[in-house]
This record gives structure tokens, sequence and C-alpha cells, in this order.
């Protein structure tokens, strides 16, 4: 239990924002969260004190002094170079621990735009739980569609297996997968017990983080939220899925937007995560069943999408084909 429910003051949380180079994302995010933002969502919420810290990793674009000029009350953090996700992280989370005033911690994206009081219903789901260690809000793209990669089970054989061949829709509630299905899990409960959680949006008991300890700063950008998630939940620490209430992603802004590439990081970070957790054999089973899913995507987008239309669907179809030689190549 953390200290608020013992003193009756107010829930504190620490909002997180690591930012490179994202300047108008970053911005809206801090609008999102802002008291006077005049997005407020309906019903009754507990009263939750916020305190925002912005990382800048190195910005060239000026994030850093945009935080400064028009959020003054946003204690920035700036860094000289990109040392990544999370080490960033962990320089506020250290300032988090040390202070200990907040009872839980926010991990928010920069391209995360968290209306209508999300950031302190996630923090109030907490309160309300003090069995959960750690929850996730529905992830959504600014389209609408649910994103994937939100959460899920931890990378194994098997739950890459139920995810590149689908087996994560078709049963979404008894197949173990490593990307859960969100637009069906949400529809059919209110909340799922999950092994990780994106760092997306991800909210945090300050006595969990106390317990597991940092970020795991071996993984630059990617899976030191699969690494967290497979500490707490050794740990015995309860890990809830919760669509009650939704933020937006604009997801993979860094690398449409900044770097102009198709991402591939991620597989990368998973690759090296299973290797090093699950051993060699896992690993390349893991590689051969993304390899075999992505074939079968790319060939499916491509027959079903004839005849290749649309910006997005071309762009859905190279992703696909790019992801499929990098399970099978690593280059």
């Amino acid at each position: 239990m953390d200290g608020s429910e013992s003193s009756g003051r107010p829930l504190r949380a620490a909002v997180i924002i690591v930012a490179w180079n994202a300047l108008a994302f970053l911005r809206a995010c801090l609008r999102s969260i802002s008291p006077d933002s005049g997005s407020r969502g309906p019903g009754p919420f507990p009263a939750v004190e916020l305190e925002v810290f912005v990382v800048d990793n190195g910005s060239t674009d000026g994030s850093a002094d945009m935080v400064a000029s028009e959020f003054p009350g946003v204690r920035l953090i700036r860094e000289p170079e990109n040392r990544g996700y999370p080490a960033a992280n962990n320089i506020a989370l250290r300032l988090v621990l040390a202070e200990r005033r907040a009872d839980i911690v926010v991990l928010l994206n920069a391209d995360v735009v968290a209306e209508g009081r999300a950031v302190e219903r996630l923090a109030g789901y907490l309160a309300a739980r003090p069995e959960v260690a750690a929850a996730l809000p529905a992830l959504v793209l600014p389209d609408g569609r649910f994103q994937a990669g939100a959460c899920g089970a931890l990378p194994t054989a098997l739950t890459l297996f139920n995810y590149f061949f689908g087996l994560h829709k078709v049963f979404p509630l008894r197949a173990p997968s490593f990307f859960i299905d969100q637009a069906a899990v949400s529809r059919r409960v209110g909340r799922l017990s999950v092994e990780w959680l994106s760092g997306a949006c991800l909210a945090v008991r300050r006595s969990a983080v106390e317990r597991i300890g940092l970020l795991n700063e071996e993984y630059f950008f990617y899976a030191e939220d699969l690494d967290w998630g497979r500490r707490m939940t050794r740990a015995g620490m309860a890990l809830h899925y919760w669509p009650g209430v939704r933020v937006i992603h604009f997801h993979g802004a860094t690398y449409q937007n900044v770097l102009r590439e198709i991402n591939t990081a991620w597989l990368r970070m998973l690759f090296q995560y299973l290797r090093a957790e699950r051993g060699r054999t896992e690993y390349l089973l893991g590689r051969g069943f993304a390899a075999c899913g992505f074939l079968l995507r790319a060939a499916a987008r491509t027959v079903l999408g004839f005849p290749w239309t649309g910006r997005a669907r071309r762009r859905k179809i190279r992703e696909a084909f790019r992801f499929f030689t990098f399970s099978l190549t690593g280059v």
C-alpha cells in the first residue's frame, strides 16, 4: 500500500516523459495532461497531484527550449546526447525514488496524447487495487484502431508462435500470446492479467520500482518493458491491461517522421531478449516463427491488396517484407 491510502492526502503521481526530436508530439502530450487542458473526463475521480518530468535526450529540434518556455511547471532535465530510452527514464526515476513523494510513477511516451484525465484515472485504478503493481490503458492509433504491441505474455517459442500465426485472434483469452489482440480482449473482459506492459503509458507503484529496480539499460530502445515485466512477474506482482481508459499513441512517429525508415529495432531487441532469457533453441525458433509469420502476412497483403492502391497499403506490404527479411537474416 502506498502512502496516500493511509495518510488521507491526495494521490501523487510522477509522470516521466522521455523526448528525442519530437517537438510537436511532445507539446501535444504535455497539453493533454495539463490541468487547464479543458479535456477532463466524466465521472468521479480520486484527487491526484501530478508532477511532470521531461528528460530531453539530446534533441536538436528545440524540444527542451519549448518545454522551458511553454511549460514552466515541468521539471526539465537536459541530456547532452541520446543515452537511450531506459537510461533517460532512469535519470528521473532515481529522483522520484530519492524524493519519495510520488505514490505512482507513469512512464509516458512523448508521442502519446492522454486526454480525459487518462493519467489520473490510471493512477486511480492502482489506488483502488492494492494487489496490482502496474497497469496499462488501451493504446489506440490516431484513426481509432487498436495498436499492436500493447502488452501480453513474455516472449517464448509458444507465445511467439501464437502471435505470428494468429492464434491470439482466434482464441484471445486462451492462447497466451506475445502481443494480445486489444480489440478482441476489450470486447470480452474489463481487465486482463498479463506478464508485461508497454512503456508507452505505464503506471507502476513506486514501491514496486523500489523492489525490482530500475529499467535495464542494456536495451537501448524497446524490450526494457519486457525485462521490467519479467522481473515484476517473477516477484509475484500482478500486471493489468485495463481498456477502461484509452490514450492515443502516434505509434512509430520517431521512425516515420524523424528517421524516415521502417522500424526493425523492436525485432532486434525482441530477439536479443529472447536469446538472453530463453536460450539459443527458443531464440532460433522464435526467429523462424517470426519470419514465417511475416512472410504469410506480406503474401496475404499483396494478394488481398491488389492493385496496391493507397500509400498506407503499399507501406504495410513493404513493412511486412522488411520484417520478414530482418527476422531471417538479422540485417
